[in-house]
């Protein structure tokens, strides 16, 4: 019985955990063109890798690999990347 009831609590955490994350991939970051000064400071913080600098050194978010942690947006001087 004990066996049982562990089992459901950490199938309920998985569900909870992966939803979390599910939901955070719904939620990648985005980039204001406008604003973007191309320092590539939200490019050292993404712990995916998932921003680069454009050909014209404005940062380009790769929405598969966005998990939407946010680092990107606390990184950026001038607030032109956020998280929707």
């Amino acid at each position: 019985m004990k066996k049982t009831k562990l089992f459901a609590i950490l199938a309920v955490l998985c569900l909870l955990i992966g939803s979390a994350y599910a939901v955070a991939k719904l939620m990648p970051a985005v980039v204001d063109e406008n604003k973007c000064i191309g320092c590539g400071d939200c490019v050292k913080k993404c712990p995916e890798g998932a921003i680069s600098l454009n050909d014209e050194g404005i940062a380009v978010v790769d929405k598969e690999k966005c998990t939407g942690c946010g680092k990107c947006v606390k990184a950026c001087p001038v607030e032109a990347v956020s998280v929707e």
